[in-house]
């Protein structure tokens, strides 16, 4: 499985996964733009459950789906029994981020092992999040070290975690895919 962390704020969202050995869409990348400046999915876990993820993210986004409606949609479909993790005993998450119409920040985790979860940074207030409890407790170390007011401190935070899960975690590389979405004024 590979490592996604995002740290999201009003002004900037901000996502670094690791390409390692994953082929996927044909870049080694495991994430999407799916509006350009505005919105991206990263994916982690079974490459034919994030092949449908994209697929069904492309498809609603382009029929005028919110991020949330799509977030929701792909969660329900994942919720079916044959993929959930219990039955098909194959792993997948994927976070959506981007911005709303109205210029809000948002990202949505999108997994067969667990429920959605939704979060909206508000003003000054910065979210982060990354898979697996773990990375988790490292990212917010380092987060708390770097800081997270700008992309830079945010990026450096994010890139200590990437090499510090590529010694521990199999299947993690310390190659970083990252993408950056600034809010428009």
């Amino acid at each position: 499985m590979s490592l996604i962390s995002i740290v999201a704020r009003e002004d900037f969202i901000s996502v670094v996964t690791d390409i390692g050995n994953h082929k996927f869409m044909e870049e080694n990348v495991r994430l999407k733009e799916l509006i350009p400046d505005t919105a991206f999915i990263a994916f982690s876990g079974d490459e034919e459950y994030a092949t449908m993820a994209a697929a069904a993210a492309v498809t609603l986004v382009k029929q005028g789906f919110s991020l949330r409606e799509i977030a929701e949609s792909i969660q329900s479909a994942f919720n079916n029994e044959r993929f959930t993790y219990e039955v098909s005993g194959l792993v997948f998450e994927a976070v959506l981020a981007g911005y709303s119409l109205y210029g809000e920040a948002q990202y949505h985790v999108i997994s067969n092992f667990k429920p959605l979860e939704s979060y909206y940074p508000g003003e000054g207030e910065s979210l982060y999040y990354a898979n697996g409890l773990e990375p988790m407790l490292v990212l917010e170390k380092s987060l708390k070290m770097h800081g997270m007011g700008t992309i830079s401190q945010a990026q450096a935070a994010q890139f200590h975690l990437l090499h510090e899960a590529a010694k521990s975690i199999p299947n993690v590389n310390n190659q970083a895919s990252t993408y950056v979405l600034k809010k428009a004024n």
